[in-house]
């Protein structure tokens, strides 16, 4: 029996791909070729969800994870998204394949492939702030204290801020991943996470100048304990010679301050879990072909997209 290849994609559109008309951001998923998709903030600056235009032209089913709500006060058309983002809000799942189930918590969904193997594919966005590699460079954006990168102490400030904006958001997706994981069929976990990783800030990249200091981030161990793989650490097992940046894809359009460049890192992920899995290629997508393997002249996000393409038995 042949091999099943698969392509998982993790693409956050930036406010519902607001910045180009909506095409640009249905191109990059159509060029990627992508089988699964997840989404992040999939609703536009008027707070409409996106996700049945963008399915629809791709042909794909789809599960919305957001909390809507048909209150005026927002002054924002049709449907709204409440003004909180949590696990279940502001993202989606797009599948080239039928969805037949989801899981126990809501976070994802079981996929039927042609071959008649069922994969589970789950989709997170955590919250923005504080963004610890802006505390320990002092950028002032997104709220949080400046941590000293030269304090004695400055990883264990570092994980314990990451700990208070992630942790009981990344738990809720894991505790649903773990109710799955026992079955043995292939789990992705696809996210903008807002925390680098702990395969990223070693001891080597600090050293090299990538970054302040080594972290070991809490949410990228807790995912990777539960028995998860990061597919571009998988590839790409060296930091220092191949650091993958996603953020950002460009200038940030939002900065308060043009003039401070934003400190690059990867906070965009594909996990997997599934006996015999393996990883066939990783690319980003984005804006410039220096820092994208596929690159787009009118690219519409802040974030680079990751494509990763797994090879099932």
């Amino acid at each position: 029996m042949a091999n099943t290849n698969l392509k998982v994609l993790s693409y956050n559109i930036y406010w519902g791909g607001h910045r180009q008309p909506l095409e640009q951001t249905i191109e990059v998923i159509q060029k990627s070729g992508a089988d699964l998709v997840g989404l992040q903030e999939n609703v536009n600056r008027e707070y409409e969800d996106q996700t049945p235009e963008i399915a629809k032209a791709l042909g794909f089913s789809y599960v919305r994870h957001a909390v809507l709500d048909a209150l005026e006060e927002f002054g924002a058309k049709g449907n709204k998204l409440r003004a909180r983002w949590t696990q279940q809000a502001g993202q989606s799942t797009l599948s080239r394949y039928p969805i037949t189930a989801q899981s126990p918590g809501g976070s994802g969904v079981q996929v039927e492939l042609p071959s008649r193997e069922k994969v589970w594919m789950f989709n997170t966005h955590l919250w923005h702030y504080p963004y610890v590699p802006y505390q320990l460079l002092n950028v002032e954006f997104f709220e949080g204290e400046a941590i000293d990168p030269n304090a004695a102490d400055a990883e264990e400030q570092a994980i314990l801020s990451a700990r208070i904006g992630h942790e009981t958001e990344v738990n809720k997706v894991l505790w649903d991943i773990k109710n799955i994981l026992h079955f043995e069929e292939t789990v992705f976990l696809t996210g903008d996470f807002n925390e680098p990783s702990h395969l990223d800030w070693t001891e080597a990249a600090a050293q090299a100048g990538l970054y302040p200091l080594k972290v070991a981030y809490p949410t990228s161990m807790e995912v990777t304990k539960t028995g998860l793989k990061d597919a571009f650490r998988e590839f790409y097992p060296d930091p220092v010679a191949v650091p993958g940046f996603t953020w950002p894809a460009g200038t940030y359009p939002d900065s308060p301050n043009s003039s401070i460049s934003d400190p690059a890192d990867r906070i965009d992920f594909v996990y997997f879990a599934g006996k015999g899995v393996k990883v066939k290629n990783v690319q980003r997508l984005g804006e410039d072909p220096e820092t994208s393997d596929i690159a787009f002249p009118e690219y519409p996000s802040d974030h680079r997209a990751v494509l990763a393409t797994f090879e099932l038995p």
